[in-house]
């Protein structure tokens, strides 16, 4: 190619690129992305097809030619909806060329082909069909090793789009290698792009997103989690945002007790906890839920997270602004409080029952956090019945006066918990048994059991919630079972 034509070339590649959206970047004009979404809505036929000077030059073997059609296909897809342009590109067959230039020696042109799958991948099952049976996959992985990070974000792009959401894509994925060049991405950060560390995390998550009953076997997900460890130690220069799809990678691998008890032999545990209380909302979020894998494991799991402090972490995550947050941290806390009698005098040594039993009164606290505190007290509470020695602390520490509290709640579920925690301290045949009628009554609880007996807080007398109230109220207070005269 002549320096003219070159030049020519650049010049029209330079005017018609556009930034990905998909990569959460803005077009810098808004009225010209609007004009520009008139020309390429212009691509598609009345007949669903693409035009044919379109189909003509990626089917050509003119350089020129194939990108600067590849790259209006691509922008194509990139801007309209997909229900709109995928199907054109399939229709008009396309796909298989495309897919044959993710091995083309240009480089330019691999970028633009893999970027054109990733939206095609973003499809219909039948439509990401159409492009594993066009060969992408292997070729895809194909594309690593490779210098160019451009190459490497939009490959890993790709496959991660084509693995996501069908067992048996991401399972095609897994089988050709495709997971393979997102760990190398993780396993040597310093070697790429934050913005590739970032499309290789990504990637991993897709692949481990499956629905209940088709994650990814122990011996796929049991080389991520060395990796993923070492990642989440490793350069200074991660952004939280990759940070965080690390930490949600792991999570996801820690569902099951095999994966939770080799991460914790990597000793990664304590970081995880560290970064429950950094300054950035998404991580934090993702990394409180991560340490409530561990909580809801076995003792042996729940014992590590102690022992990392998530305690103190816990604390620090329900003062947080975001309920999210502090319900994730509550639901951590209440896996401890249904442990071992030891796990249950961690949490009260840890301070935790005064700043539990205010959440669970606090009517001004956000629905969902003060379910999963009284959740919590009501763990407490189970874990109290089989180790006595845990009562005297627990009703000193507030519990019935947090309970009454609790009944008033408009969520259903709390009221459930607080009376069926209510039921079983009341079952206790001891001297505390008196002393909780005698608190129960002074915390207003005889006339909010009534109160959901009758009806009233959303109940009924029909309701679980109201057949609970009144069975505490026939078999401990008779005497307040009737409604009063007028």
């Amino acid at each position: 190619m002549s320096s003219s034509t070159e030049s020519a070339l650049f010049e029209e590649l330079g005017a018609m690129m556009i930034i990905s959206t998909s990569l959460q970047d803005q077009c810098p004009d808004e009225n010209w992305k609007e004009a520009d979404k008139t020309e390429l809505q212009s691509f598609i036929t009345a007949e669903q097809q693409i035009i044919p000077s379109i189909i003509t030059a990626i089917q050509s073997g003119d350089r020129h030619s194939r990108l600067i059609a590849t790259i209006k296909t691509r922008r194509m897809l990139e801007i309209l909806p997909s229900r709109v342009c995928i199907q054109p590109v399939i229709n008009s067959g396309l796909v298989p060329y495309v897919v044959e230039m993710l091995s083309s020696e240009d480089t330019k042109l691999r970028v633009e082909a893999a970027w054109c799958l990733s939206n095609i991948a973003n499809g219909t099952s039948k439509q990401i069909s159409t492009v594993i049976d066009a060969g992408a996959t292997p070729k895809l992985v194909a594309m690593f090793p490779t210098d160019d990070s451009e190459v490497q974000e939009k490959a890993l792009w790709a496959l991660g789009n084509i693995g996501w959401g069908y067992a048996g894509f991401r399972d095609t994925v897994v089988k050709a290698g495709g997971v393979k060049p997102a760990l190398d991405v993780l396993d040597a950060p310093q070697n790429y792009t934050e913005k590739v560390r970032n499309m290789a995390a990504w990637a991993l998550n897709r692949y481990l997103n499956s629905r209940p009953g088709a994650e990814l076997g122990f011996e796929v997900t049991s080389p991520m989690i060395p990796i993923l460890a070492k990642f989440l130690r490793g350069p200074e220069d991660v952004s939280w945002g990759t940070a965080g799809l690390a930490v949600k990678a792991l999570d996801r691998i820690c569902d099951s007790e095999s994966a939770a008890e080799l991460t914790i032999a990597t000793g990664i545990l304590p970081r995880v906890v560290e970064l429950c209380t950094t300054g950035d909302s998404d991580l934090r979020e993702k990394a409180i839920h991560c340490v409530a894998q561990f909580t809801a494991g076995n003792e042996a799991c729940t014992d590590a997270a102690i022992e990392a402090g998530c305690l103190d972490a816990f604390k620090a995550c329900i003062r947080h602004p975001l309920a999210t947050i502090r319900e994730t941290a509550w639901l951590a806390a209440s896996n401890v409080a249904a442990g071992t009698l030891t796990q249950a005098h961690a949490l009260l040594n840890a301070g935790l029952l005064p700043i539990l039993v205010a959440v669970v009164r606090d009517k001004q606290e956000a629905e969902n956090p003060r379910k999963e505190a009284t959740w919590t007290l009501a763990n407490l509470v189970h874990t109290a019945l089989a180790h006595p020695e845990l009562v005297d602390p627990i009703i000193e520490g507030g519990c019935i006066e947090a309970l009454s509290d609790a009944m008033v709640s408009h969520h259903v579920k709390t009221q459930s918990l607080a009376l069926e925690s209510l039921q079983k301290l009341l079952s206790i045949e001891s001297r505390s048994q008196i002393k909780i009628q005698e608190l129960l009554k002074a915390a207003d609880g005889i006339a909010r059991l009534r109160a959901l007996w009758y009806g009233e807080f959303g109940s009924s007398q029909r309701s679980e919630v109201g057949r609970t109230a009144h069975g505490i109220l026939k078999d401990y207070f008779p005497d307040f079972v009737r409604r009063a005269r007028v």
